[in-house]
């Protein structure tokens, strides 16, 4: 059988879910972990349309929050803390040890040290000398 590799460029969730499936099963078998899973939070308005939100998954004892966005109209209302405070909530319900996130230097820093998260370490390189920075809060529930 002869096998090509392609680009998609707009990937169906379907097809990476092909991916995700296959990683969870090599987790099972090298250390018994159970499969990870998505979650998502969203602010609505009263036509149901999406205003901001946070989503990312849940694996390995870690809730990683891979997106979070706020409506420039909802900036500074709180409506990114209580996102966060959502997904931690959620973290702590899933027995999670920690919770993960990323941001860029031009981005979010400040807002998730106030919500009491470290900076695990910096990647340089990026386009107009950007620095990404990950961050995590530790839960204690282990």
């Amino acid at each position: 059988m002869k096998y090509i590799i392609t680009y998609e460029p707009r990937p169906k969730y379907d097809d990476t879910k092909i991916i995700w499936e296959g990683i969870s099963e090599n987790a099972k078998h090298a250390r018994e972990l159970l499969p990870g899973k998505a979650f998502a939070f969203f602010i609505k308005n009263e036509l149901d349309q999406i205003k901001g939100g946070c989503s990312g998954y849940i694996y390995y004892g870690c809730l990683y929050v891979d997106l979070l966005w706020v409506d420039q109209s909802l900036r500074k209302k709180q409506y990114g803390t209580q996102l966060m405070k959502h997904a931690e909530q959620l973290a702590i319900d899933q027995h999670c040890n920690f919770i993960a996130v990323n941001t860029m230097d031009f981005e979010a820093l400040e807002f998730y040290k106030k919500l009491e998260f470290t900076v695990e370490f910096e990647r340089h390189g990026f386009d107009k000398n950007s620095i990404m920075y990950f961050l995590r809060k530790d839960l204690g529930t282990t």
